[in-house]
Protein backbone atom coordinates (compact mmCIF):
# COMPACT_ATOMS: atom_id res chain seq x y z
CA UNK A 1 0.00 0.00 0.00
CA UNK A 2 1.64 3.24 -0.94
CA UNK A 3 2.61 6.21 1.59
CA UNK A 4 -0.27 8.76 0.58
CA UNK A 5 -2.97 5.69 1.47
CA UNK A 6 -0.85 5.28 5.07
CA UNK A 7 -0.94 8.79 6.16
CA UNK A 8 -4.61 9.22 4.66
CA UNK A 9 -5.63 6.33 7.90
CA UNK A 10 -3.07 8.04 9.88
CA UNK A 11 -5.39 11.00 9.64
CA UNK A 12 -8.37 9.88 9.62
CA UNK A 13 -7.41 7.45 13.00
CA UNK A 14 -6.58 10.79 14.98
CA UNK A 15 -8.61 13.31 13.84
CA UNK A 16 -12.04 11.51 13.75
CA UNK A 17 -12.01 8.11 14.76
CA UNK A 18 -10.33 8.74 18.07
CA UNK A 19 -12.26 11.83 18.62
CA UNK A 20 -15.66 11.52 17.44
CA UNK A 21 -16.32 7.51 17.51
CA UNK A 22 -14.25 6.77 20.15
CA UNK A 23 -14.01 10.13 21.91
CA UNK A 24 -10.46 9.04 23.36
CA UNK A 25 -9.22 12.11 25.68
CA UNK A 26 -7.16 14.61 24.18
CA UNK A 27 -4.08 13.26 26.13
CA UNK A 28 -4.73 9.73 24.76
CA UNK A 29 -4.54 10.97 20.94
CA UNK A 30 -1.49 13.16 21.78
CA UNK A 31 0.18 9.88 23.19
CA UNK A 32 -0.83 7.38 19.89
CA UNK A 33 0.54 10.20 17.93
CA UNK A 34 4.07 10.29 19.28
CA UNK A 35 3.49 6.17 19.29
CA UNK A 36 3.38 6.60 15.04
CA UNK A 37 6.05 9.70 15.88
CA UNK A 38 8.44 7.64 17.06
CA UNK A 39 7.58 4.51 14.69
CA UNK A 40 8.14 6.84 11.90
CA UNK A 41 11.77 7.88 13.52
CA UNK A 42 12.54 4.52 13.92
CA UNK A 43 11.98 3.33 10.33
CA UNK A 44 14.04 6.55 9.24
CA UNK A 45 17.11 5.47 11.33
CA UNK A 46 17.25 1.69 11.37
CA UNK A 47 15.34 1.20 7.96
CA UNK A 48 16.42 4.29 6.09
CA UNK A 49 13.06 5.18 4.97
CA UNK A 50 11.62 8.73 4.02
CA UNK A 51 8.48 9.55 4.66
CA UNK A 52 7.68 9.07 1.08
CA UNK A 53 8.67 5.51 1.58
CA UNK A 54 6.51 4.59 4.51
CA UNK A 55 3.64 2.22 3.76
CA UNK A 56 2.30 -0.54 5.86
CA UNK A 57 4.98 -3.32 3.61
CA UNK A 58 7.18 -1.69 6.55
CA UNK A 59 5.04 -2.60 9.64
CA UNK A 60 5.98 -6.21 10.09
CA UNK A 61 6.28 -8.51 13.15
CA UNK A 62 10.33 -7.94 12.64
CA UNK A 63 10.12 -4.31 12.27
CA UNK A 64 7.44 -3.70 15.33
CA UNK A 65 9.26 -6.25 17.57
CA UNK A 66 13.08 -4.37 16.27
CA UNK A 67 11.24 -1.05 17.56
CA UNK A 68 9.49 -2.44 21.26
CA UNK A 69 13.68 -2.95 21.49
CA UNK A 70 14.88 0.08 20.13
CA UNK A 71 12.42 2.09 22.60
CA UNK A 72 14.10 0.45 25.60
CA UNK A 73 17.54 0.51 24.45
CA UNK A 74 18.30 3.52 22.50
CA UNK A 75 15.50 5.53 23.61
CA UNK A 76 15.82 4.51 26.65
CA UNK A 77 12.08 4.02 27.73
CA UNK A 78 11.01 1.57 30.71
CA UNK A 79 9.30 -1.82 29.43
CA UNK A 80 6.02 -0.46 30.32
CA UNK A 81 6.51 3.21 28.24
CA UNK A 82 7.51 0.85 25.63
CA UNK A 83 4.49 -1.16 26.02
CA UNK A 84 2.32 1.69 25.75
CA UNK A 85 3.91 2.90 22.31
CA UNK A 86 3.33 -0.76 21.14
CA UNK A 87 -0.38 -0.83 22.17
CA UNK A 88 -1.16 2.30 20.43
CA UNK A 89 0.35 0.68 17.08
CA UNK A 90 -1.70 -1.96 17.36
CA UNK A 91 -4.55 -0.39 17.94
CA UNK A 92 -4.04 2.09 14.67
CA UNK A 93 -3.68 -1.52 12.91
CA UNK A 94 -6.75 -3.02 14.30
CA UNK A 95 -9.19 0.34 12.94
CA UNK A 96 -6.67 0.23 9.54
CA UNK A 97 -7.74 -3.13 9.13
CA UNK A 98 -11.38 -2.49 9.76
CA UNK A 99 -11.38 0.03 6.93
CA UNK A 100 -9.44 -1.84 4.52
CA UNK A 101 -9.66 -5.76 4.53
CA UNK A 102 -6.57 -6.17 2.88
CA UNK A 103 -4.55 -4.78 6.23
CA UNK A 104 -6.27 -7.46 8.68
CA UNK A 105 -2.73 -9.62 7.77
CA UNK A 106 -0.91 -6.76 8.50
CA UNK A 107 -2.84 -6.08 11.98
CA UNK A 108 -2.30 -10.20 12.61
CA UNK A 109 1.04 -10.22 11.99
CA UNK A 110 1.78 -7.50 14.60
CA UNK A 111 -1.07 -8.42 16.82
CA UNK A 112 1.24 -11.61 17.46
CA UNK A 113 4.33 -9.39 19.01
CA UNK A 114 3.97 -10.03 23.10
CA UNK A 115 4.62 -7.10 25.21
CA UNK A 116 8.54 -6.86 26.90
CA UNK A 117 7.82 -8.10 30.52
CA UNK A 118 8.00 -5.18 33.49
CA UNK A 119 9.46 -6.93 36.36
CA UNK A 120 7.03 -7.07 39.35
CA UNK A 121 8.73 -4.94 41.97
CA UNK A 122 8.05 -2.13 44.54
CA UNK A 123 8.69 1.03 43.27
CA UNK A 124 12.17 1.91 42.25
CA UNK A 125 12.56 5.46 43.63
CA UNK A 126 15.69 7.20 43.77
CA UNK A 127 18.10 8.15 46.98
CA UNK A 128 18.09 11.35 48.06
CA UNK A 129 22.12 11.91 47.24
CA UNK A 130 20.96 10.68 44.00
CA UNK A 131 17.80 13.21 43.03
CA UNK A 132 19.90 15.61 44.48
CA UNK A 133 23.02 15.04 41.61
CA UNK A 134 20.76 14.71 39.31
CA UNK A 135 18.76 18.24 39.80
CA UNK A 136 22.48 19.77 40.24
CA UNK A 137 23.82 18.28 36.89
CA UNK A 138 22.28 20.08 33.97
CA UNK A 139 23.91 23.55 35.98
CA UNK A 140 22.10 27.12 34.83
CA UNK A 141 24.92 28.59 33.15
CA UNK A 142 22.73 28.18 30.43
CA UNK A 143 19.12 28.52 29.02
CA UNK A 144 19.02 24.79 28.07
CA UNK A 145 20.54 24.04 31.66
CA UNK A 146 18.22 26.62 33.66
CA UNK A 147 15.10 24.56 31.44
CA UNK A 148 16.45 21.31 32.52
CA UNK A 149 16.92 22.19 36.11
CA UNK A 150 13.54 23.39 36.63
CA UNK A 151 11.95 20.26 34.95
CA UNK A 152 13.78 17.73 36.87
CA UNK A 153 12.96 19.86 40.06
CA UNK A 154 9.38 19.97 39.35
CA UNK A 155 8.93 16.77 38.49
CA UNK A 156 10.69 15.39 42.18
CA UNK A 157 8.64 18.28 43.87
CA UNK A 158 4.95 17.85 42.70
CA UNK A 159 5.77 13.56 42.52
CA UNK A 160 4.14 14.57 39.09
CA UNK A 161 3.95 12.08 35.96
CA UNK A 162 5.69 13.32 32.81
CA UNK A 163 2.67 14.20 30.74
CA UNK A 164 1.06 16.26 33.63
CA UNK A 165 4.06 18.15 33.66
CA UNK A 166 4.59 18.76 30.20
CA UNK A 167 0.74 19.61 29.61
CA UNK A 168 1.02 22.59 32.35
CA UNK A 169 -0.13 25.84 30.95
CA UNK A 170 0.97 29.24 32.47
CA UNK A 171 -2.20 29.48 33.75
CA UNK A 172 -1.77 26.08 35.96
CA UNK A 173 1.10 27.29 37.72
CA UNK A 174 1.40 29.85 40.63
CA UNK A 175 4.91 30.91 42.11
CA UNK A 176 3.77 33.08 44.98
CA UNK A 177 6.25 32.64 48.33
CA UNK A 178 4.69 30.25 50.62
CA UNK A 179 1.84 29.63 48.50
CA UNK A 180 3.26 28.42 45.04
CA UNK A 181 1.30 25.40 43.53
CA UNK A 182 0.69 23.63 40.06
CA UNK A 183 -2.34 22.64 38.90
CA UNK A 184 -2.25 18.66 37.48
CA UNK A 185 -4.48 17.04 34.80
CA UNK A 186 -4.10 13.34 35.70
CA UNK A 187 -5.70 10.46 34.25
CA UNK A 188 -9.41 10.43 33.01
CA UNK A 189 -8.68 14.24 33.10
CA UNK A 190 -9.08 14.81 36.63
CA UNK A 191 -7.43 17.65 38.52
CA UNK A 192 -5.09 18.19 41.83
CA UNK A 193 -3.60 21.03 43.08
CA UNK A 194 -0.55 20.19 45.08
CA UNK A 195 1.81 22.58 46.89
CA UNK A 196 5.93 23.41 45.69
CA UNK A 197 8.45 24.43 47.59
CA UNK A 198 9.37 28.56 47.73
CA UNK A 199 12.48 26.98 45.98
CA UNK A 200 11.16 25.11 43.22
CA UNK A 201 9.09 28.77 43.04
CA UNK A 202 12.07 30.64 42.37
CA UNK A 203 13.46 28.46 39.43
CA UNK A 204 10.18 28.50 37.94
CA UNK A 205 9.98 32.39 38.31
CA UNK A 206 13.46 32.46 36.50
CA UNK A 207 12.51 29.84 34.00
CA UNK A 208 9.59 32.05 33.05
CA UNK A 209 11.76 35.16 32.90
CA UNK A 210 14.15 33.24 30.21
CA UNK A 211 11.20 31.24 28.11
CA UNK A 212 8.00 33.34 29.00
CA UNK A 213 9.16 37.31 28.43
CA UNK A 214 6.99 40.14 28.12
CA UNK A 215 2.99 39.68 28.30
CA UNK A 216 1.67 35.76 28.92
CA UNK A 217 -0.49 34.07 27.92
CA UNK A 218 -2.50 32.20 30.59
CA UNK A 219 -2.88 29.57 27.70
CA UNK A 220 0.72 28.97 26.46
CA UNK A 221 2.39 25.81 27.80
CA UNK A 222 4.98 26.23 30.21
CA UNK A 223 7.56 23.41 28.86
CA UNK A 224 8.00 23.57 25.09
CA UNK A 225 10.70 23.05 22.02
CA UNK A 226 10.75 25.12 19.41
CA UNK A 227 10.53 23.65 15.85
CA UNK A 228 10.34 25.86 12.45
CA UNK A 229 10.58 28.87 14.60
CA UNK A 230 7.10 27.78 15.84
CA UNK A 231 6.81 26.37 19.96
CA UNK A 232 5.40 22.60 19.99
CA UNK A 233 5.00 20.24 22.92
CA UNK A 234 8.03 18.44 24.39
CA UNK A 235 7.26 14.95 24.32
CA UNK A 236 8.02 12.26 26.50
CA UNK A 237 10.83 10.76 24.52
CA UNK A 238 12.74 14.56 24.71
CA UNK A 239 12.66 14.17 28.56
CA UNK A 240 13.13 11.00 28.69
CA UNK A 241 16.50 11.67 26.44
CA UNK A 242 17.47 14.81 28.86
CA UNK A 243 16.99 12.81 31.96
CA UNK A 244 19.51 9.73 31.09
CA UNK A 245 22.38 12.67 29.36
CA UNK A 246 22.01 14.24 32.33
CA UNK A 247 22.18 11.34 34.44
CA UNK A 248 26.12 10.50 33.11
CA UNK A 249 26.92 13.61 34.51
CA UNK A 250 25.04 13.18 38.09
CA UNK A 251 26.59 9.55 38.15
CA UNK A 252 30.28 10.99 37.80
CA UNK A 253 29.37 12.65 41.15
CA UNK A 254 27.39 10.14 42.68
CA UNK A 255 27.44 6.91 41.86
CA UNK A 256 23.98 5.73 43.77
CA UNK A 257 22.92 7.89 40.19
CA UNK A 258 21.41 4.00 38.09
CA UNK A 259 22.35 3.56 34.96
CA UNK A 260 18.91 3.83 33.28
CA UNK A 261 16.60 6.25 34.93
CA UNK A 262 13.24 7.39 34.04
CA UNK A 263 10.74 9.92 35.49
CA UNK A 264 8.39 8.07 37.37
CA UNK A 265 11.79 7.58 39.56
CA UNK A 266 11.68 11.22 40.44
CA UNK A 267 7.68 10.72 41.49
CA UNK A 268 8.78 7.60 43.61
CA UNK A 269 11.42 9.01 45.41
CA UNK A 270 8.68 11.94 46.24
CA UNK A 271 6.88 9.70 47.63
CA UNK A 272 9.02 7.57 49.77
CA UNK A 273 10.36 10.81 51.11
CA UNK A 274 6.72 11.95 52.50
CA UNK A 275 6.28 8.71 54.22
CA UNK A 276 9.44 8.38 55.68
CA UNK A 277 8.73 12.28 56.65
CA UNK A 278 5.42 11.04 58.27
CA UNK A 279 2.99 12.02 55.67
CA UNK A 280 -0.39 10.00 56.38
CA UNK A 281 -0.75 7.46 53.16
CA UNK A 282 -4.30 9.01 52.73
CA UNK A 283 -2.37 12.34 52.06
CA UNK A 284 0.25 11.16 49.54
CA UNK A 285 -2.29 9.18 47.61
CA UNK A 286 -4.45 12.69 47.00
CA UNK A 287 -0.81 14.20 46.24
CA UNK A 288 -0.30 11.43 44.21
CA UNK A 289 -3.71 11.41 42.26
CA UNK A 290 -4.50 7.79 42.94
CA UNK A 291 -7.66 6.87 42.19
CA UNK A 292 -7.49 4.06 45.02
CA UNK A 293 -5.14 3.78 48.64
CA UNK A 294 -4.46 0.20 47.47
CA UNK A 295 -2.04 1.84 44.87
CA UNK A 296 -0.33 4.05 47.44
CA UNK A 297 0.47 1.55 50.00
CA UNK A 298 3.05 0.26 47.99
CA UNK A 299 4.85 2.30 48.99
CA UNK A 300 4.86 1.57 52.66
CA UNK A 301 5.44 -2.14 51.79
CA UNK A 302 9.05 -0.98 49.42
CA UNK A 303 9.56 1.29 52.49
CA UNK A 304 9.18 -2.29 55.04
CA UNK A 305 11.14 -4.05 52.32
CA UNK A 306 14.06 -1.93 52.19
CA UNK A 307 13.77 -2.14 56.46
CA UNK A 308 14.07 -6.27 55.98
CA UNK A 309 16.83 -5.68 53.80
CA UNK A 310 19.10 -3.84 56.00
CA UNK A 311 17.85 -5.79 59.06
CA UNK A 312 19.40 -8.79 56.75
CA UNK A 313 22.49 -7.44 55.98
CA UNK A 314 23.05 -6.52 59.59
CA UNK A 315 22.06 -10.18 60.44
CA UNK A 316 24.79 -11.42 57.71
CA UNK A 317 27.83 -10.82 60.46
CA UNK A 318 26.38 -12.44 63.38
CA UNK A 319 27.09 -15.99 64.25
CA UNK A 320 25.11 -18.75 62.91
CA UNK A 321 22.70 -20.43 65.33
CA UNK A 322 22.40 -23.85 65.83
CA UNK A 323 20.97 -25.75 63.38
CA UNK A 324 17.10 -26.30 64.30
CA UNK A 325 16.62 -29.62 62.56
CA UNK A 326 19.09 -31.73 64.12
CA UNK A 327 18.72 -35.31 65.32
CA UNK A 328 17.35 -38.96 64.08
CA UNK A 329 15.46 -39.16 60.75
CA UNK A 330 12.20 -40.03 62.31
CA UNK A 331 12.39 -37.10 64.79
CA UNK A 332 12.78 -34.54 62.13
CA UNK A 333 10.65 -36.20 60.04
CA UNK A 334 7.70 -35.78 62.49
CA UNK A 335 8.88 -32.33 64.25
CA UNK A 336 8.41 -31.06 60.10
CA UNK A 337 4.74 -32.78 60.77
CA UNK A 338 5.57 -35.39 57.68
CA UNK A 339 4.87 -38.34 59.80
Amino acid sequence: MKSDEFFTLVRSWLTIYLPRSRRVSPHTIRSYKAALNTLLAYLGETRHLTLEQVGFEAITYSSVSGFLAWLMDARHLSASTANQRLAAIKSFLSYCAGEEPALVAVWLDVKRIRPARTPERAPDGLGMAAVEALIRAPGQQTAHGLRDTTLILLLFDAAARIQEVLDLTLADVSTVPGRGQVTLTGKGRKTRTVPIMDKTGRHLEQYLDLFHPGPRAPEKLFFYTIRVGRHQPMSQDNVAYLLNKHAGTAREHCPEVPGRIHAHQLRHARAMQMLRAGVPLPHIKEFLGHANISTTEIYASADNQMVREAIQKAAASAPEPAPIWKGPKDLILRLAGLK
